[in-house]
């Protein structure tokens, strides 16, 4: 009996060591050490959906600066078989061309898992290492970090209005289609907004979840809008699948910078990340 009361009290210290390990958030990535530099100005075109104008001119007014790349740091948490991780992340971004984020899943603050996903040229993928080994790429792959590329040009928002492959489609006064290149075709995301503030609300599409034979629909919410160097961005983004119960993953932003030197993690469109 004692022996038995010793290890179900083990197991108890272990669970509970395991569960205080997930509550601990890591340290974030240090500032960017480049800073934003101003590139001038894009003008607003006229003609664009009512949510549309009335989004611009509320994150950025008539004139929105130009942004040709990004970096973006921050920590959040990642829901893995249930489980809550806490995670820290770093992303660069060429806008509408290329991202590339890196990941680390910590426990008691230091990282157990390291990943990166990304779509560069064309092609995505999700590469993982540390105690779980996972690598993923295909067509599927590409049709769902496509979506992502364009879904996080909410932090690069002139690419929307300077990329001549995108197209805004008025839906109702609340909602739009985002219409984005995706290979040699086309691809959407709908785009609801705040009828009050004009803020983005979320974004949602039909996407692929890893290898599964179907496309699920999915989408993000947009939280906490905050500016950074003239450009109001929403600071939480909060993730879903239709279905799966609540969330999946949370991200809050902790710093932005813009059209500084990505070439390092992104040198070329041809260029995957190792």
């Amino acid at each position: 009996m004692d022996l038995l009361l010793s290890v179900f009290l083990g197991l108890v210290l272990l669970v509970g060591m395991g569960w205080v390990g997930l509550q601990v958030e890591p340290k974030g990535f240090p500032p960017h050490p480049e800073e934003t530099r101003d590139l001038g100005k894009v003008e607003l075109p006229s003609g664009l959906p009512a949510p549309v104008r009335r989004y611009f001119e509320a994150a950025l007014g008539e004139e929105i600066p130009r942004i040709e790349s990004a970096v973006l740091w921050g920590r959040g948490r990642l829901k893995i078989k249930g489980l809550w991780f806490p995670v820290r992340f770093k992303a660069y971004y060429l806008p509408g061309r290329s991202f590339s984020r890196r990941m680390e899943i910590t426990w008691f603050g230091l990282p157990i898992l390291k990943g990166v996903d990304y779509h560069i040229d064309g092609r995505g993928g999700l590469k993982i290492t540390g105690l779980i080994k996972l690598e993923e790429t295909g067509e599927k792959i590409d049709q769902a970090q496509n979506l992502v590329l364009w879904g996080e040009a909410i932090w690069t928002p002139s690419v929307y209005l300077t990329d001549p492959r995108v197209r805004w489609e008025a839906v109702d006064e609340v909602t739009t289609r985002l219409v984005v290149p995706f290979g040699k075709g086309e691809d959407q995301l709908t785009v609801r907004s705040e009828p009050r503030t004009g803020w983005i609300r979320e974004m949602s599409a039909e996407r692929y979840r890893g290898q599964e034979e179907a496309k699920t629909p999915w989408r993000a919410e947009c939280l906490d809008w905050k500016p950074f160097h003239g450009v109001t961005v929403p600071t939480r983004v909060v993730g879903h699948w239709a279905d799966e119960k609540g969330p999946y993953v949370i991200m809050t932003v902790e710093g932005l910078e813009y059209n500084v030197d990505v070439s390092e993690v992104l040198p070329a469109e041809e260029a995957l990340p190792s």
